[in-house]
């Protein structure tokens, strides 16, 4: 059965999603007429934008880095100086300019500072949209370098991955410079795959003049890892692939640049022009490199002569280039995770990139069949990505500044690979890679398990401050599902089995199936066994699930010992032991649910599920259904599997964990109500916090607190006074604010890091 449904599979995904027919349908047509490329990369901007744009604004921004470099978008339109960044009191000269200059476009777009008190209500929307803009066309992008270089199967896949890589999308929901940095990278990078390796491209020089732009602009958004990065991994690429290393090359390369009769032959045509010139010439690199200068150096040498310092006293240069450049690479800076080996990034990179990291095996086996020299543009597609991914973390990991999400230059090369693995493993077959899926399916259970018991490891990609309180409640508290009850356990093998046993049904049950009994009998034990938890899930537990069980596995047996009796010779002594088999077992359940006093299957069934549980739950029955479907070579039912989980993981975490989580990493929601509810002249203090969102969101007027005996002054005011504190510090401020005055909270748990409080 096996052999035979793997041979009748469709020649597509598409096909086998959407059926043989789906080519001509009319709206199909229309779509096909465009250009395949072009297709791709519009369907995977489509697909980023349903993941990245819903609720994008609906919450506040993150502490600290988002509302850090908010702050300093808004002093540049409050200020009207877009070129001396600014914050608090002191110049900024930390991070270059593109983020806040994309935060500040977006501030006044929608009008954030237009009015007095709180910012306006769609700050967040305009702030966010920018980022998440050029993440999609980042991911459109190098969708469509992979499907011009490669197939249109590759350049979805890459997109697919990458846009449902957790970090991507995570980081794509944050205003924060990695975000620009990585994205116009990934940019550069596609522009640049297509300038070189796209045989079919008629404007190869617009391309590499893309590249360069997009190079700028990077270096815009990070610093000199903007330009280093795609430098040094070009220039590797042309160290393995293109640089000719014979006598006769190098002695050509030479004649050209000291013979001026041999360039007059190679003008004529007489001679071919050496490789590497070639590729100078054909990248632009001279004029290029001028783009490039144009859009990065301006900002930069402007800053470099200004002779002001910030809240240090260091200078631009000192702060941009040694501290924050040399001294983070090499001694450690400001890092929450000192002392970290190269395993840290390995272990955050497998988070990083869940489910995907269960083909990481197949990606590495990819790059082990390299050619460098090979004439397959394939090949040299590959080679980049490995060149991509390989210094992008040796760099990272040699770092002594090391955050979680450090390991986001690496994502995109990542993707580019587990494309191509996906590519070819549809093209050759599940059964010519089965050590890789084998070594693959370890690694899924190992960091699904760990994810599933520790969803903080989510979290923790995205934030400052990795001892931050999780709020647990988020995934221990049962899902509510239904407005009478919570979601149970047995909704979700209600939901498995009916689905499991729908999609063998479809496949085996039709009587030109050619199907064996033993398939058809396993799709009607799935449907069976789902109809028999189905009913006491619909009727709140009021009907007992054991007798039902035990009834459905004597229907299937009976059926099975039909089938047996028809069956030739070959086969009906196993079909007979099955079929006694299920009357066994199904009689033996029947029995005891008909005379136990209580069912213990459905109070099994009626246990309520959180998050945790869910995630586990999920990850077990995807990693079954891969099994599954690599033992009976259905290309399609492990693609299905994987593709369903990254999408719907994607779509949860974006959509609605994400949202609940926003409201204790934002400060957002506690202002909302201090603007609400205060009263003329009644200030607002941060209490021993410095977190950047009180900065942000008071418009630089909260006053800070950073000292105790510094608190009495402020409440001995006339007339009340609001403060933020951190719930651990309530106690001494209550302490130091005096027994004569009444500190009141507002809203507790609306936040379990920070509490507004107002004293009288």
């Amino acid at each position: 059965m096996a052999s035979n449904g793997a041979q009748q599979e469709p020649h597509s995904l598409t096909e086998a999603v959407l059926g043989k027919g789906i080519h001509q349908e009319p709206w199909a047509r229309r779509w096909m007429a465009l250009e395949p490329s072009w297709r791709v990369a519009l369907a995977t901007a489509a697909f980023a934008a349903l993941l990245f744009v819903p609720y994008l604004g609906a919450v506040g921004l993150w502490d600290p880095w988002e509302t850090h470099y908010g702050e300093v978008g808004r002093e540049m339109v409050q200020r009207r100086d877009y070129v001396f960044p600014f914050w608090e009191n002191a110049w900024f000269f930390s991070k270059p300019p593109l983020t806040m200059w994309m935060q500040a476009l977006g501030m006044q777009v929608v009008g954030s500072l237009r009015s007095e008190g709180a910012l306006g209500l769609y700050t967040e929307w305009g702030m966010r949209l920018p980022f998440a803009l050029l993440s999609i066309t980042a991911v459109a992008l190098l969708s469509l370098a992979v499907a011009r270089v490669v197939s249109t199967r590759a350049g979805l896949a890459t997109g697919f991955i990458l846009a449902t890589m957790p970090l991507y999308f995570l980081l794509t929901r944050q205003t924060v410079t990695d975000t620009p940095f990585v994205t116009t990278l990934v940019c550069a990078m596609a522009c640049a795959l297509i300038g070189q390796l796209d045989d079919k491209t008629r404007h190869r020089a617009a391309w590499w003049y893309a590249f360069y732009v997009f190079a700028g602009l990077s270096t815009l958004a990070k610093g000199l890892l903007g330009v280093g990065l795609p430098a040094v991994i070009l220039i590797l690429y042309a160290l393995f692939a293109v640089i000719p290393y014979d006598s006769a090359s190098l002695n050509a390369h030479l004649r050209w640049l000291l013979e001026r009769g041999f360039r007059a032959e190679v003008r004529a045509g007489q001679r071919p022009m050496p490789v590497l010139w070639a590729q100078m010439y054909t990248m632009k690199l001279g004029t290029g490199i001028l783009v490039f200068c144009a859009v990065a150096v301006p900002w930069y040498l402007v800053l470099c002569l200004f002779d002001g310092v910030d809240d240090e006293g260091k200078l631009f240069w000192y702060r941009f280039f040694i501290h924050d450049h040399l001294n983070r690479l090499s001694a450690g800076v400001h890092t929450t995770t000192p002392g970290g080996t190269f395993v840290y990034f390995i272990e955050q990179g497998g988070f990083a990139i869940f489910p995907w990291v269960g083909l990481v095996p197949g990606a590495f086996a990819v790059v082990s069949r390299l050619r460098p020299r090979s004439r397959d543009k394939r090949e040299h597609l590959a080679l980049i990505a490995m060149l991509w991914v390989a210094f992008s973390f040796t760099l990272l990991a040699s770092s002594a500044t090391k955050f979680h999400h450090y390991v986001f230059p690496v994502l995109p090369g990542l993707a580019i690979l587990l494309a191509l693995f996906v590519d070819r493993l549809w093209e050759e077959g599940i059964s010519e890679h089965p050590v890789s899926l084998v070594f693959g399916f370890i690694l899924f259970l190992l960091v699904g398990h760990d994810l599933a018991n520790h969803p903080k490891d989510f979290t923790d990609l995205f934030v400052y401050n990795y001892d931050r309180p999780y709020p647990m409640e988020l995934v221990t508290k049962p899902i509510a599902m239904f407005a009478s009850r919570p979601l149970w356990v047995g909704d979700l093998l209600t939901l498995v089995l009916l689905a499991v046993g729908a999609y063998l049904a479809l496949g085996v049950l039709p009587p030109k199936s050619g199907a064996s009994p033993t398939a058809r009998a396993t799709a009607w034990l799935c449907l069976a066994l789902g109809v028999a938890f189905l009913v006491p899930m619909a009727t709140r537990g009021s009907v007992p699930a054991t007798p039902l069980v035990g009834g459905a596995l004597i229907l299937v047996g009976v059926w099975v010992a039909w089938q047996a009796s028809r069956a030739g010779a070959e086969s009906r002594t196993g079909l007979w032991c099955f079929s006694v088999l299920l009357l066994m077992v199904g009689g033996g359940v029947l029995a005891q649910g008909v005379t136990a006093p209580a069912d213990g299957l459905l109070k099994s069934l009626s246990e309520p599920v959180n998050v945790k549980m869910a995630l586990g739950f999920t990850f077990t029955v995807a990693g079954g259904l891969a099994v599954v479907a690599c033992l009976l070579r259905s290309r399609v039912m492990l693609y299905g599997t994987f593709w369903a989980l990254a999408a719907g993981f994607a779509l949860w975490f974006n959509w609605g964990h994400w949202v609940d989580l926003s409201h204790h990493w934002t400060q957002r929601d506690l202002f909302w109500r201090y603007y609400s509810q205060r009263k003329p002249d009644e200030p607002i203090a941060a209490y021993l916090m410095n977190w950047r969102g009180e900065t942000f969101y008071s418009r630089n007027t909260v006053k800070q607190i950073r000292e105790t005996p510094k608190l009495r002054p402020f409440v001995e005011q006339p007339g009340r006074e609001w403060a933020l504190v951190e719930h651990n510090r309530l106690g001494i401020l209550r302490q130091n604010a005096g027994t004569d005055k009444v500190v009141t909270v507002v809203d507790r748990d609306i936040n379990n890091k920070f509490v507004l409080v107002t004293i009288d």
